[in-house]
């Protein structure tokens, strides 16, 4: 009974180590003289390309939900990216504080972001 109860309590101690271990080292990568780049600073950064946005539906909901919502703007066109995510180019672009507002209308479209820019190399790629 005793090497059970100590056997137990030594591969808890293990666990617990190996747990403290890898916490330990996925923080001491990062120094604060080199703080990681938050989502926040790459949006502050990029430039948008007026007119287009990345529209997500919830799965099983029907594209047409965009140009109920949307076709206000006037939409050129639709384009299914796959994975319930759409990128939808319009005629006239409200801004993305009028887009998220029209989101929260309709519980079919899961989320909305513009289309942004970005640049690799010093080369300009749509995305």
């Amino acid at each position: 009974m005793r090497g059970g109860m100590g056997y137990g309590m030594r591969r808890f101690i293990a666990l617990a180590m190996a747990l403290a271990g890898v916490a330990a080292g996925s923080t001491c990568g990062h120094t604060s003289s080199n703080p990681e780049r938050t989502p926040m600073d790459f949006s502050s950064r990029q430039t948008r390309v007026p007119g287009e946005y990345l529209v997500t539906l919830v799965p099983g909901a029907d594209v047409k939900v965009i140009a109920d919502l949307y076709g206000c703007f006037g939409i050129k066109g639709i384009k299914n990216l796959g994975r319930n995510i759409f990128l939808v180019i319009l005629t006239e672009d409200p801004g993305p504080a009028k887009m998220e507002d029209l989101r929260g209308q309709n519980a079919h479209v899961k989320a909305i972001q513009p289309n942004f820019v970005y640049r690799t190399n010093g080369q300009e790629n749509t995305q």
